[in-house]
């Protein structure tokens, strides 16, 4: 693990014991609370388990809540020398699930953190009950333009050194996740971009935004194979201000999971489980506990 972190975690807002798993390539950093129904959650690019934090206290009365930070991300280790491709955070994410020995697990899965789990999920169908999609993608990114000039700037190298080696970048990508900025407490942000602080933290940072130019054919595929899913009970849930993942990106995400049920937020972002913990508690807990109601969200029980 990361043993920086002693200098800047905070324990109240992340009380959790920290657990590692021996990835092979460096260490990997994961929660692991309460019991019952296991809930693994694999969060996406300029986040970690931090993000789930809220979700996790409330839930982890009830189920098991699993979160993982990927290697370069979080807590975890941030080796020079690992993979930092999507398919290497799918190995080492197989390898992860491996050393649980779960089985029908729920699978919370957030940005980046969609093709990582639904392409092990897609290779693994016995071992998932329910699927929860979070603003997150499963097809070339380059297709976004958006996306398409962030690879583009990062693909230039003087960008690529200011990325790697000038601290303030991840502030300034971070905070227009958010609906509203300022909304955030800046103790709270800090807490977002501490593990990003030197320019060798942030080699997995920079490898998720140059896939964005680089990995457009492996996405695709995993896209494709979600269709193996189908029979998997499926909840999108999306934030309707997300700069990235916008509405368009909704629509062909309800079109990979056409049975899916689907609840939106007008006024949150990418960074949901952040901005509205209590919202994304309580549709998870209706969701998980309402298998006999699989059209009805919490959102439609209660009248929109």
């Amino acid at each position: 693990m990361d043993e920086t972190y002693r200098r800047w975690l905070n324990r109240v807002e992340y009380p959790f014991a920290l657990r590692e798993f021996d990835s092979g390539e460096g260490w990997m950093n994961y929660i692991d609370e309460g019991e019952g129904h296991a809930v693994v959650f694999v969060h996406g690019c300029m986040t970690w388990s931090f993000l789930f934090r809220r979700t996790v206290e409330a839930l982890s009365a009830t189920y098991r809540c699993i979160v993982p930070d990927h290697l370069g991300f979080g807590l975890s280790e941030k080796p020079q020398t690992a993979g930092y491709l999507p398919e290497d955070h799918v190995r080492r994410f197989e390898k992860f699930m491996a050393s649980l020995g779960l089985d029908e697990v729920t699978l919370v899965v957030h940005d980046f953190g969609a093709p990582i789990a639904l392409k092990w999920a897609a290779e693994n169908p016995d071992q998932v009950r329910n699927i929860v999609i979070l603003n997150s993608y499963l097809w070339d990114m380059q297709e976004n333009p958006l996306a398409a000039k962030l690879a583009l700037n990062y693909g230039h190298p003087l960008n690529q050194f200011y990325y790697r080696h000038i601290r303030a970048t991840p502030s300034f990508v971070l905070p227009p996740l958010f609906a509203d900025r300022y909304r955030v407490a800046r103790p709270i942000l800090r807490q977002y971009l501490h593990p990003f602080e030197t320019h060798r933290d942030r080699i997995g940072l920079f490898s998720t935004v140059e896939g964005y130019r680089r990995d457009g054919d492996w996405f695709n595929a995993v896209g494709e194979t979600v269709a193996s899913l189908s029979d998997k009970r499926t909840l999108i849930i999306w934030g309707l201000k997300d700069p990235l993942h916008t509405e368009e990106s909704l629509a062909r995400m309800q079109q990979l999971f056409p049975e899916a049920q689907t609840v939106t937020f007008a006024d949150t972002g990418r960074l949901l489980p952040e901005e509205k913990p209590e919202a994304l508690t309580g549709e998870l807990t209706w969701f998980l506990m309402n298998s006999e109601l699989p059209g009805m969200s919490l959102v439609d029980q209660l009248g929109g």
